[in-house]
C-alpha cells in the first residue's frame, strides 16, 4: 500500500489568502494617507500665494520708495496720437497698453524681461519720475457715486 508522503511544516510561499490580507492592508493605508498628502500640497500652495501676494506687495513699496508715487494703474508708449479724453484734449499713451505690473517688474526680479519690453519700443516714457499714465481710458475711468 502505498503511504502519503510526511508534510512538512516549513512553507515556501504566501498563500493566496495571504497575499489578498496583505494587498488590502496595503490599500487601507494608501486610502488613509491619500487626504493627507492632499492637504499637505493644498497647505503648500496656499503658502507659495501668499508668498507671490507678499512680493508684489514689497515690489509696490519699494516703487514707491524710489519714485514716491505707486505705479499709475495704466501706461503707453506715447506713440499713437488718435483719440480723446473725456475733457476733449488729445492723448498720446494709448499704445501698447501696459498695467501697473510692467512697472514692477523690476522689482520682483524680473528686470531682464522689463528692459527687454522697454528696449523694443523706445517711446515707452519711463523718465526718473516713473512711466507716464494714460490720461484717460473709459473702460478704467468709471465713477462710482
Amino acid at each position: 500500500m502505498l503511504t502519503p508522503l510526511p508534510r512538512s511544516n516549513d512553507r515556501n510561499a504566501f498563500t493566496l489568502i495571504e497575499l489578498l490580507v496583505v494587498i488590502a492592508i496595503i490599500a487601507i493605508l494608501v486610502a488613509l494617507l491619500l487626504p493627507a498628502v492632499q492637504q499637505a500640497r493644498e497647505a503648500a500652495r496656499r503658502s507659495a500665494c501668499k508668498n507671490n501676494l507678499k512680493q508684489l506687495g514689497l515690489a509696490l513699496h519699494n516703487y514707491h520708495d524710489v519714485f514716491n508715487v505707486l505705479p499709475p494703474r495704466k501706461h503707453g508708449t506715447g506713440a499713437c496720437t488718435s483719440g480723446t479724453t473725456t475733457l476733449g484734449t488729445r492723448y498720446n499713451g494709448n499704445c501698447n497698453r501696459m498695467s501697473a505690473f510692467f512697472s514692477l517688474l523690476p522689482y520682483v526680479e524680473q528686470g531682464p524681461l522689463y528692459d527687454v519690453i522697454k528696449a523694443g519700443d523706445a517711446t515707452i516714457p519711463i523718465s526718473p519720475n516713473g512711466p507716464a499714465a494714460y490720461e484717460s481710458w473709459p473702460a478704467w475711468d468709471v465713477v462710482i457715486a
